[in-house]
């Protein structure tokens, strides 16, 4: 008697259920990730520093001038990500820990979206790693812990292509499922589920600055041709008008570091044919290096892999690398979802070195590009899990085969069981390449970078300014740092013994701005001058310090912030303030920041050089 299959064994729902997403890894992934997240909760309270301050500033800018001096962003920054930044601000306070807030909830939900993805594809096992292999690199983690879009935008990535790929189709493994994707609809009729699935993907685009690299790929495979073309164009255009008018009007107001030299090397303009070979062959090799492939080598200021081992261990692994990379897009392949991820990553990888050419996005393993290395990561997990599997079938065949070569069958055996066995070691050689510098990481959070005593300084000048004083703010990279910190921050000063004592109550408070607790009132934007020695006329020329401080009446006396890095270059024209009558007196120093130093009128008229 034949007895007939029940749902649960047909092989539609065998392979829904091999390849849909299991609640309970992306479960435990969440809380895994989120006590991590609490463990390294010191980074959320840790002042901001250079490259963390300047995004607060536009973050929090006015409604009124946020548009204007978004002109002069140091990088653009996605409205999603800004709105989302701002409203942790708004509504906890201008904290660091509140702007840095939505950047940490974002870790344990990447680490189960990429779990889900990598199960689609692969064993529990496999995405258990490949979520540890890109979470716990000490890289990535070192950006995660900052106030930087780069962790929101690489879940941005993910969600937009899940969204994309939707339910695994019935028979996708073998790829008999590339016909269904009309699915119950028919022809003609609009796929609602389909249609809210690429809007949602195109409204999450807009969390993320380079999410147009991966929708209109995805978008193209969409529209090739075949059936139904029209409806398949109606199904996808939302998501391509929002993520295009993102980037052209709001990302593309931000370009202003196109004019900057910062990305030079990552650019593929300005290279002749040959120099443009070696560029790109040498960005793919540094992709292949990286543990896992594709996290930024870029960024000195970022912790590395592979610190405290050898020097020689990416080389060796970069080959396994590469050969379970094509095995991977070879499987993914003979998937129609799985064609689809390899056609989101080679289009990303294309239009971004396009995008290199007319300097508009920097290309190859570097922290802009983050948000394709899950996928990266996904192409070479499956590839591993496909020779892990079929090398463990093979070993079982031989064993259980009937013994009459016994020693061909120990060879088989053998040789399978070393397969097996160097997959398992390039694995722990590339975890251990990922996460041998998450002990850096642990051991920096209380170190001191670059500009993070801001708010003391801030705080200091509030304390020293007196009514009719000027403050002046010189460097060519502190005026963002300077507003936040005078403006808007609600943190309080990190060394609060080294500073002066709040004159506040004895001085009247004819000054502009607003006091925030037991401190004098914030100095406006109005009552202060921003220098710059580099700063030249429409002719060219250097404008003079004291040309760039020219006011309609002298001011009382001149407070002035004065970058750490552009001490040197300030030098020559606070020395030449004498010439104008002014001399230093108090000053007070902050280490890796600056310093803050009152100038007052000359008790002696100077004698000046200028004859």
């Amino acid at each position: 008697m034949i007895i007939p299959a029940t749902p649960a064994t047909t092989p539609e729902a065998s392979a829904i259920i091999r390849g849909g997403p299991r609640l309970w890894l992306p479960g435990l992934v969440a809380l895994a990730l989120t006590l991590l997240v609490v463990l390294l909760h010191a980074y959320l309270d840790r002042p901001f520093w250079y490259d963390e301050i300047w995004r607060g500033h536009f973050v929090s800018e006015p409604i009124g001038s946020l548009w204007s001096e978004l002109t002069v962003a140091n990088t653009p920054s996605a409205l999603g990500w800004l709105g989302v930044t701002r409203l942790s601000g708004d509504l906890f306070g201008w904290h660091s820990w509140a702007l840095r807030l939505p950047g940490f909830a974002a870790l344990p939900a990447l680490g189960a979206l990429t779990a889900v993805l990598t199960r689609r594809f692969s064993g529990a096992v496999a995405a258990l790693f490949a979520v540890c292999w890109l979470c716990l690199n000490a890289t990535f983690l070192d950006l995660a812990t900052q106030l930087k879009p780069y962790t929101i935008e690489t879940l941005a990535a993910v969600a937009v292509v899940l969204l994309w790929l939707g339910r695994p189709e019935p028979g996708s493994e073998t790829g008999s499922g590339s016909r269904s994707r009309l699915g119950p609809v028919g022809r003609g009729r609009l796929n609602r589920g389909r249609l809210i699935r690429r809007t949602a993907a195109g409204v999450i685009s807009l969390f993320s600055v380079p999410a147009i690299f991966l929708v209109i790929p995805l978008a193209v495979m969409d529209l090739v041709p075949g059936p139904d073309r029209r409806r398949r164009i109606a199904e996808t255009l939302p998501s391509v008008v929002l993520v295009a008018a993102h980037t052209l009007f709001f990302i593309g107001h931000q370009s202003a570091q196109r004019a900057g030299g910062y990305w030079d090397a990552q650019f593929l303009a300005g290279r002749d044919p040959w120099q443009a070979v070696r560029f790109v062959a040498e960005q793919l090799w540094r992709f292949g290096t990286g543990s896992p492939p594709g996290i930024d080598q870029f960024d000195p200021s970022l912790v590395p892999g592979f610190v405290d081992l050898p020097g020689y261990l990416p080389w060796l692994l970069a080959p396994a690398i590469v050969v379970l990379g094509v095995t991977g897009a070879a499987a993914l392949a003979r998937r129609p979802d799985g064609r689809r991820v390899l056609g989101a990553l080679a289009g990303a990888e294309l239009l971004m070195l396009g995008a290199s050419a007319a300097r508009f996005w920097p290309f190859g393993p570097t922290r802009t590009n983050q948000f394709v290395v899950p996928l990266f990561v996904l192409v070479v997990v499956v590839g591993g899990d496909r020779v892990t599997r079929h090398a463990a079938r093979r070993a079982a065949r031989a064993w259980r085969a009937r013994p009459v070569d016994r020693r061909a069958r120990a060879v088989d055996a053998g040789g399978a069981v070393a397969v097996v066995l160097t997959v398992v070691l390039a694995a722990g050689v590339a975890l251990a390449g990922a996460g041998s510098g998450d002990r850096l990481v642990w051991e920096r959070q209380d170190r001191m970078r670059g500009l993070d005593l801001m708010v003391d300084a801030a705080v200091t000048t509030r304390r020293l300014v007196r009514p009719g004083d000027l403050v002046v703010v010189g460097g060519r990279l502190a005026r963002p740092g300077w507003i936040y910190a005078m403006e808007v921050s609600a943190d309080a000063p990190r060394i609060p013994e080294a500073l002066p004592q709040s004159g506040r109550g004895t001085v009247s408070g004819t000054f502009s701005g607003t006091a925030s607790g037991n401190e004098p009132p914030r100095v406006a934007r109005a009552d202060t001058v921003f220098v710059d020695p580099g700063r030249r006329d429409s002719a060219g020329r250097l404008v003079p310090l004291a040309a760039q401080l020219e006011r309609s009446r002298r001011p009382g006396r001149l407070v002035v912030f004065v970058f750490d890095i552009d001490a040197a270059a300030m030098a020559p024209g606070l020395a030449a303030l004498r010439d104008e009558g002014w001399c230093p007196g108090e000053s007070r120093r902050f280490r890796l920041t600056g310093s803050v130093t009152v100038y007052s009128a000359c008790s002696k008229p100077p004698v000046s050089s200028r004859g």
